[in-house]
């Protein structure tokens, strides 16, 4: 993985370790996602301290999707005696499941309420995070920080189901989330995607402010091959298009276009919802409404690097997430 460096923005795999935080808000997680050629996916989440229950405790979440669309739920928590974490690297352990990095590859292993999964990540496209290291919002709302160890990786491995297992291989991502206050506190929620095509890798994020004297900008993430080529939060947001959700009465984007320009690059993607694949509302330590949108959406995007210039189309998942009070 990445040798230590003095440049904050360049990522290290100390970035992807356990980030102890004195404020009884503290949570982090690890989280890993798979989408597979046999039709499975899965997600996986390791909390260190749960930012979803008060107080934070640590636990495990596992989603599986069958190929028939099928969802199958796993959750256990665990006492503190039984979690350790390195303060170096990603080598997390809750209860008998861990997820390591051992050189240039993550080891996983998940098991709960009898499905499971045992991976192995390794990364395609080198880890990255903001231009201002690892922080996302840094003021007077919280810290929250977010780094990508794997913004896009080769996976193999075998998940379980009822006992039975399923030998799988495809495309992955890895994530670490931490904060020393509750999301909601500092972030009203956030729109997120990305994007993988043959040659590029797009990942975008936009946080929308929880006050009107708080500037978040939005962060785009570019690779062309195994090579980044943009880590910007010099990035245009522009919801082209809102629509009434029904079932839930909020209006969402379902229309976007981002923007970027750099020294060596230029960069214009378009995104425009197809479908909803899923809306949850919860609520949680906010007491309020939480909404969770999961959606389908095509994107296109024109690359100009270095003056050679791609177009590129396809389909991807975008998420829509509000943490505050809508309206």
């Amino acid at each position: 993985m990445a040798e230590a460096t003095a440049d904050p923005v360049q990522y290290i795999d100390k970035d992807d370790a356990v980030h102890p935080m004195d404020t009884d808000e503290y949570y982090e997680w690890w989280y890993f996602d798979g989408v597979f050629d046999n039709g499975y996916t899965c997600a996986l989440s390791y909390f260190w301290r749960n930012y979803f229950t008060k107080p934070p405790v640590p636990g495990v979440l596992l989603h599986i999707y069958t190929p028939e669309g099928k969802k199958l739920l796993g959750y256990a928590g665990y006492d503190t005696k039984d979690c350790t974490a390195s303060l170096e690297r990603c080598d997390v352990k809750l209860g008998d499941n861990f997820a390591r990095q051992e050189g240039d590859h993550y080891k996983v292993r998940l098991h709960a309420h009898k499905i499971g999964a045992e991976l192995t990540f390794k990364a395609i496209v080198p880890g990255w995070k903001g231009v201002d290291g690892c922080w996302i919002v840094y003021d007077d709302t919280g810290k929250q920080a977010w780094v990508n160890a794997i913004p896009r990786g080769s996976v193999t491995g075998t998940l379980y189901i009822d006992g039975k297992p399923v030998s799988v291989k495809g495309q992955g991502y890895h994530d670490h989330n931490w904060g020393d206050r509750n999301m909601h506190d500092s972030m009203a929620g956030w729109c997120w995607g990305r994007m993988y095509d043959d040659i590029y890798t797009f990942q975008y994020g936009w946080l929308f402010p929880v006050n009107e004297t708080q500037k978040i900008l939005p962060l785009l993430f570019v690779a062309k091959g195994s090579q980044g080529i943009v880590n910007s939060i010099e990035t245009e947001y522009i919801e082209e298009k809102r629509e009434l959700h029904e079932e839930s009465g909020n209006m969402v984007p379902t229309d976007l276009t981002l923007k970027c320009k750099t020294a060596d690059a230029d960069i214009s993607v378009h995104i425009k919802v197809i479908k909803t694949l899923d809306c949850s509302k919860s609520v949680g330590i906010a007491k309020f409404p939480l909404y969770y949108y999961r959606r389908l959406a095509s994107y296109d995007a024109v690359v100009t690097y270095k003056g050679k210039t791609d177009r590129v189309t396809g389909e991807a998942i975008n998420e829509y997430t509000y943490l505050s009070p809508v309206g």
